[in-house]
């Protein structure tokens, strides 16, 4: 009987313990390994910024999972914004709840990211107004350390403006999978997702339709504009392949810029929308060459290893069905040449959406070759890789950072899936204005449309992405400080040293796997310099080098000082330092008024030589 006494009094000082001590608590004083074996942890932090920011507020945290909470935190601004506990959720799919005890003391944004050992596994960006709790998008535990961050912005007032976005390349106009009767399905389901802004690609004769159809017995302040991008003579009236159709009023069609014999209006085009709170934005539609089907050597490959066939292509002969077509020409038109040309000294946010037929980098780096229909691969592609390189966010896979949870493949729900997930169409977008709520696809039909022979509307899937635009005047700190690129086209380098065929102009080209290289036979010693005339007088704040892209050793700048003129003649030193020896992208930020050119001189360099892939030079108006 004692004994017995004795287990419910134990019994009884566990709940009691319960009771008192939040779970966290409890499990935050648990050992880090047990039985050599390391613990799964979660560590909870928050973060606060603006102007009326509660230094007061309790903030609960919760990994809530399939078998009931997992995991909490209470913390605050001030002394407690980290805590880390012990879990037992790997495995389960689970949510992150926020809350702040019942007072509405949340930020007007939150965003709460969720991070594992190998990066972020979900996102989202929530606006409480009012309520006094959030919960994240779900997602799946890994094994290993688990980081959930919650930031909350304090500003007071209207934040921005709600905007979705959808893009869809149609095929044929629309009726290539049924004639009219398809295309007026298309119309029915682009009403059905209410898109803000519609980008369309292979619209072929079908836009004035579109427009008419999903205006139909609409409000006047929610009528769409439509916009025949492809407008050129050559490509009318059959084979205006891009249009944009938009609820906001329309500032300016931008004007086309052709390169002959690569590409034109077909390929690449926009305009700039005005949202109601007087914010700008540029949006562009883009179509990216087909041939050499970046998703067909991708998809016989992966069958291939699956069912042990002998392999047709190597790694490197698949990413190269970027680079022989000319989708690589065309993307590094559209970086370095369109873009700095029809958006000089405008800092608004764009959005860049269109059919790229390539694949995704982030989507098969090292961290998902084992996701299905991976098979292993690793496929660093040149088109999208040279997109984020340019500070463009794909929309999709931030909101869905998971590609193994969530492919997003948009080839094809006509032709079928394959073998291997086919993201070969995108939603982009660039500024520090533009937060991304929600993506996803559209790949089944309405139900009301599921009684046809055909298995969709198009080969393509389309591409809706839920933003918020954020009024650059109404953020944290006020308008932020913008800094742009001096366009290319504009500059002309030279050098006091360079080898035939590695001349000093092609530092500034455009193309990285070209470069300036100093004279190497017989070989001319450091220092060296290159000299940029920037085409006009700038307040110039920083130079960035991108080092040669073909790995040799020789030519990697690691020391070097920075001068400035206004006429050519007379210079001041403005900057000097070291770079690390390897690869990198490197910088120096400096700041001088009035400048027109600018010399970078090799001090020290790998192989007493030096080099550079790309020089750019960043400018404030």
């Amino acid at each position: 009987m004692m004994r017995v006494r004795k287990e419910v009094a134990a019994a009884l000082c566990f709940v009691l313990l319960v009771a008192f001590f939040p779970l966290s608590r409890i499990e935050a004083a648990s050992e880090p390994f047990k039985g050599g074996v390391k613990n799964d942890t979660v560590t909870f932090s928050v973060y606060a910024v603006g102007d009326s920011v509660p230094r007061r507020t309790q903030f609960q945290l919760e990994l809530r999972c399939e078998e009931g909470t997992a995991a909490r935190a209470r913390l605050s601004i001030e002394g407690n914004d980290l805590h880390t506990v012990t879990h037992h959720a790997a495995g389960q799919e689970c949510k992150v709840w926020a809350g702040s005890g019942g007072h509405a003391g949340l930020g007007n944004e939150v965003q709460i990211t969720v991070s594992g050992e190998e990066g972020v596994i979900a996102r989202k960006v929530l606006y409480p107004e009012g309520e006094a709790e959030v919960v994240s998008s779900e997602f799946d535990v890994p094994q290993g350390e688990l980081q959930i961050a919650v930031n909350h912005e304090y500003t007071e007032g209207a934040l921005g403006t709600r905007v979705r976005v959808m893009e869809w390349n149609i095929w044929g106009g629309g009726r290539s999978a049924g004639g009219q009767e398809n295309v007026e399905q298309i119309i029915e389901v682009i009403r059905h997702e209410n898109p803000d802004v519609l980008f369309t690609i292979e619209t072929y004769a079908s836009g004035e339709k579109i427009l008419e159809g999903i205006n139909e017995g609409l409000p006047e302040d929610l009528r769409y504009s439509g916009i025949k991008v492809t407008n050129q003579a050559a490509h009318q009236p059959n084979d205006d392949n891009l249009w944009i159709f938009t609820r906001y009023p329309v500032m300016k069609q931008y004007p086309i810029i052709s390169h002959a014999g690569l590409m034109s209006g077909f390929h690449f085009g926009g305009v700039k929308i005005q949202l109601p709170d007087g914010q700008e934005v540029n949006l562009f539609n883009t179509w990216l060459y087909h041939d050499g089907w970046a998703w067909d050597a991708v998809n016989q490959t992966v069958g291939e290893i699956t069912y042990g066939i002998p392999r047709t292509y190597t790694n490197a002969e698949i990413v190269a069905t970027d680079l022989q077509p000319r989708r690589m020409q065309m993307i590094r038109k559209i970086l370095y040449e369109n873009y700095p040309r029809l958006l000089t000294g405008d800092s608004s946010p764009i959005i860049m959406a269109g059919d790229f037929n390539t694949m995704s980098a982030e989507d098969w780096s090292s961290r998902f070759a084992d996701a299905p229909g991976h098979a292993g691969l690793v496929l660093q592609w040149p088109v999208t890789t040279l997109i984020q390189e340019e500070g463009f966010i794909d929309t999709y896979r931030w909101a869905n950072p998971d590609a193994a949870r969530d492919p997003g493949s948009t080839w094809s729900p006509y032709h079928g899936f394959g073998m291997a997930p086919g993201r070969i169409d995108y939603i982009w977008t660039k500024g520090q204005e533009i937060r991304v709520l929600d993506s996803y696809t559209v790949d089944e039909m309405l139900p009301e449309h599921q009684n046809r022979a055909v298995p969709f509307y198009s080969d393509h899937a389309a591409v809706v992405t839920d933003l918020m635009i954020r009024n650059r005047n109404r953020l944290p700190g006020g308008p932020p400080q913008v800094e742009h690129v001096v366009p290319r086209f504009q500059m002309t380098a030279t050098s006091t040293s360079e080898h035939a065929g590695y001349e000093a102009s092609k530092a500034i080209d455009g193309n990285r796997d070209t470069m300036w290289h100093t004279e190497w036979a017989p070989q001319e010693p450091l220092p060296q310099s290159i000299l940029l005339d920037l085409g006009d007088v700038y307040n110039v704040t920083g130079l960035d080098y991108q080092t040669r892209t073909d790995f040799k050793p020789d030519g990697i700048v690691t020391g070097y000082n920075i001068y400035v003129s206004s006429d050519g003649e007379s210079f001041m030193k403005i900057a000097d330092g070291v770079w690390e020896h390897d690869y990198s992208p490197k910088k120096a930020d400096f700041s001088a008024g009035g400048v027109r050119f600018i010399k970078l001189e090799a001090t020290q360099g790998s192989g007493n030589a030096a080099s550079a892939a790309e020089i750019k030079v960043r400018f404030q108006p």
